[in-house]
């Protein structure tokens, strides 16, 4: 179709959206519009509505996921505990946005900015059906020849809302670092042998090598019968590559993570964008480094990412990049009267030393009883929704 009539839609059908992926829909699209991924990184389906009020300078765009009891990352988040990852709800308000922007005609306008005040309070399973992704757009600004477009985000599953975003941007250019580049850090090797850990010994432990972190995703680093442990993503959502330090204050209640991930051409998502790694695979690390160390604390049950209150994009991470860092400060530690800990945190990433981006009060809790360990067969735990423990769904 021509570009005029694409503005002129106001939804588009999975073929569409399909043809629109591909590069495919617009015959005459203008220079620089903004794509969205392809493959395993397709965020929705369908954009069941989408519009524009020129008099108020306001629209609206509404996606839709169908979900599938196969989707490929059920297997690897968790193994024995599967779970959509929340930041595909960020990723997705991000695209919905890309998408708004193409439709209104704003080239270049599809750099990850920012993301404020981040709520989860829910969770999406294999067994539930369907995704809705509304994003409000609240204003489009023009200045210099740089655009801004900027809305407020929910994420519903079968009626029920899980997620909620405060504020979601996209622009023609990043926020700016004024901060000087840290040299990068060379890559520890550490190919050492390791064996199964009693839970006393993997918490007195202040670093862990990839092997151990492979082994923990796996759930056979850690020797602990009848105790529920934390889990780590496994295979392509596994972000965390070794830790270099673990560290906590009981007087204080504060602590840090260094971490590290080796980066390169080959990894399996720059084939689905154009050139560089999604920011909410490296918000994503931080949340399973909070994950890992509440585990590391010895916190029995399940961990959940509950959100964050802002994150700043400032970079991508590129094929060229060899060195990611984690820099995680731990700024608060509590745990509920019945036994679910929680974490709040500051983060970095780096990539070769430049600064990829800075999250504020990231939070992750630990529950006890909320895991579906009988995935793919059905149970009540094989629905979202609302965070649900065992005994209720058993009630």
């Amino acid at each position: 179709m021509k570009f005029q009539d694409f503005q002129k839609k106001s939804r588009f059908g999975r073929e569409e959206l399909l043809e629109f992926v591909a590069g495919r829909l617009v015959d005459d699209a203008p220079a620089g519009l903004p794509a969205l991924p392809v493959s395993l990184l397709v965020p929705f389906h369908e954009i069941t509505d989408i519009s524009w009020d020129a008099a108020s300078g306001t629209g609206r765009i509404e996606a839709v996921r169908y979900n599938k009891l196969d989707d490929w990352f059920y297997p690897c988040h968790f193994n024995g505990d599967p779970v959509m990852p929340g930041c595909w709800g960020v990723d997705a308000a991000w695209q919905c946005l890309r998408f708004f922007a193409a439709w209104r005609g704003l080239p270049h306008c599809g750099k990850t900015m920012g993301m404020e005040n981040v709520s989860f309070f829910g969770q999406i399973r294999p067994y539930d059906k369907k995704i809705v992704y509304v994003v409000d757009v609240i204003s489009e600004e023009a200045s210099d020849g740089e655009t801004l477009l900027t809305g407020k985000a929910t994420v519903t599953v079968d009626g029920v809302l899980v997620y909620t975003i405060g504020s979601v941007s996209v622009a023609t250019a990043f926020w700016t670092d004024d901060a000087p580049a840290q040299p990068a850090a060379v890559p520890a090797s550490d190919d050492s042998p390791i064996r199964k850990l009693r839970y006393d010994e993997f918490a007195a432990k202040t670093a862990l090598n990839h092997a151990e972190i492979v082994a923990l995703s796996q759930g056979t680093l850690i020797e602990a019968p009848g105790v529920e442990v934390c889990l780590l993503p496994s295979s392509l959502m596994l972000e965390v590559g070794a830790i270099e330090s673990l560290a906590f204050d009981e007087s204080t209640g504060e602590g840090g993570i260094s971490a590290s991930r080796e980066n390169g051409p080959l990894e399996w998502f720059y084939p689905m964008t154009p050139g560089f790694k999604p920011a909410v695979l490296s918000i994503d690390a931080l949340w399973q480094l909070m994950g890992l160390f509440l585990t590391w604390r010895k916190n029995e049950g399940t961990g959940r990412a509950l959100g964050f209150e802002r994150v700043e994009v400032f970079s991508e991470i590129l094929p060229g990049d060899r060195d990611i860092r984690y820099e995680v400060q731990i700024v608060r530690f509590s745990r509920a009267p019945n036994g679910d800990a929680y974490i709040r945190a500051d983060a970095k990433v780096r990539a070769d030393g430049r600064l990829i981006l800075a999250v504020t009060n990231a939070n992750v809790g630990c529950h006890k009883n909320i895991r579906y360990s009988g995935y793919p067969l059905p149970s009540e735990m094989a629905f979202g929704g609302k965070l649900k423990m065992r005994a209720e769904a058993e009630a």
